[in-house]
């Protein structure tokens, strides 16, 4: 599959390993939307949502029609 959000292709030999390689993708994608950046006076951090449950990947991939 490829993500939805940086077109990454996203390879498992099961549905259940590319579901939990999805999930640790969206973890670490740049261009997912609840990634947010906060700037600290000492410089920059990025933050984001905590880690997405198999379920939110599970929905994410349902809704990008793949």
């Amino acid at each position: 599959m490829k993500c939805p959000y940086c077109t990454k292709e996203i390879h498992g030999f099961t549905g259940l390993q590319e579901l939990q390689k999805f999930q640790k993708h969206l973890r670490t994608c740049r261009k997912h939307p609840d990634r947010v950046k906060v700037v600290t006076p000492e410089g920059k951090l990025e933050q984001h949502k905590p880690n997405p449950s198999m379920m939110d990947a599970l929905n994410i991939r349902a809704e990008s029609g793949q």
